[in-house]
């Protein structure tokens, strides 16, 4: 049975769903090249869990309505590292900020999964299945993608598979080690014990070379800990002549309810970490940078206005970054990309949230099609189904 057949869709949901990647479906602002395979093409997908403030994050000081909404939150305009006359990155970005100047950061604002309530289980849940509505047990986009290109292997770095990588699809996991070492006549004791056992004996291959890809330091040596422990992995893999070309990590702590911080506080703090991973990875991965998409996203936004705990609440829209050697040939030159809703009372969603005005299904799938080889017309009837045909829609 052919991928076409397998996933074969009836005609309603096909016409929902057709003309993603072209016309009026596309993200303006963005410039994609097509490309019909990925080659030596890698993928990171870094998904902020708890809804990263994408105002807070890229900053559009040139709004005048902006200080009387959120002035706590808004660091001193001297300290801001402006992208242009409107948008601004925080301080804590200075890398980012490095990148941008270089072609190697893309800044998509506005943007938002399909999920349109306020529940960090079912956002995420629509954010990683890439469906319209969160759905019991749903596959992963990601898993879906890998089903249609076999050649292509993901890792997911963490305690666990995350759904973005769940389905039918075969993937890999790692983790850090939280056990000492385990010597080299242990592991050969290991290999003889389970050669002949058709379940057990492919899984230890597969953690011995994933143990060989990211070297003895990382079995208990290295001084990297937490999310630097699995960016240092995700560069070791996707440099690896034999590892996979897609990696996936998870980031917590971005829920900020409270004492948000303008230059200091809790999401600075969560800033910076960011920034100084992302300048990690480009680091790790030496001149697979060059090569080498990341995606950074969230389940959604915060709310526009600062609460009585000068935090934020849950809100829709937010931002999503994209960095990497690869970007360069998909960005067209602006700061920030897509439609911009403005910040006027008329303007915000329910009175309260960023109205979102791109889609963040639209910009995975350019970046599946241009950057990773995927045909475009099984993006739209597999990996996420249910894209509107005339480009993104306010909800």
């Amino acid at each position: 049975m052919s991928s076409q057949q397998k996933f074969a869709m009836n005609r309603r949901q096909f016409l929902k769903s057709a003309a993603v990647l072209t016309g009026a479906g596309s993200i303006p602002g963005l410039s994609w090249a097509n490309s019909t395979i990925s080659g030596n093409n890698k993928l990171a997908v870094i998904i902020l869990r708890g809804a990263m403030d994408g105002l807070s994050a890229v900053i559009p000081y040139g709004d005048p309505l902006l200080a009387s909404y959120r002035g706590a939150l808004i660091p001193e305009d001297s300290s801001l590292l402006k992208l242009d006359n409107y948008f601004a990155l925080h301080p804590a970005f200075e890398g980012l900020f490095t990148m941008h100047k270089s072609g190697e950061l893309g800044i998509v604002h506005a943007v938002s999964s399909a999920y349109r309530d306020r529940s960090h289980f079912d956002g995420q849940n629509v954010l990683e299945s890439g469906l319209d509505v969160a759905m019991p047990n749903p596959s992963g986009w990601l898993n879906r993608a890998l089903q249609l290109q076999t050649q292509q292997q993901a890792m997911a770095l963490g305690q666990a598979v995350p759904l973005i990588l769940r389905g039918e699809a075969s993937v890999g996991s790692w983790s850090p080690p939280t056990l000492p070492a385990i010597n080299d006549d242990t592991l050969s004791r290991l290999q003889s014990l389970y050669n002949a056992d058709s379940f057990l004996g492919p899984r230890l291959l597969e953690a011995l070379n994933a143990r060989e890809i990211v070297g003895a330091d990382m079995d208990g040596g290295s001084s990297e800990t937490g999310f630097a422990a699995l960016v240092d992995a995700a560069a070791s893999f996707l440099k690896a002549a034999n590892g996979p070309n897609i990696v996936v990590l998870e980031n917590d702590g971005w829920d900020t309810h409270a004492n948000q911080g303008a230059e200091q506080g809790t999401l600075p703090r969560k800033f910076t970490e960011l920034n100084d991973s992302l300048v990690q990875l480009k680091q790790g991965l030496g001149t697979t940078w060059q090569d080498t998409v990341v995606v950074v996203m969230t389940e959604f936004g915060r709310t526009v206005r600062v609460n009585g705990s000068l935090g934020t609440d849950h809100g829709t829209a937010s931002v999503a970054f994209m960095a990497g050697g690869g970007v360069g040939k998909f960005t067209s030159g602006s700061a920030v990309t897509g439609p911009w809703p403005g910040l006027g009372d008329s303007s915000l969603r329910d009175g309260r949230d960023l109205q979102p005005t791109n889609d963040l299904r639209q910009l995975l799938a350019e970046v599946l099609q241009a950057h990773m080889g995927y045909d475009a017309q099984l993006l739209r009837e597999v990996v996420f189904p249910g894209l509107s045909t005339t480009g993104f829609q306010k909800g």
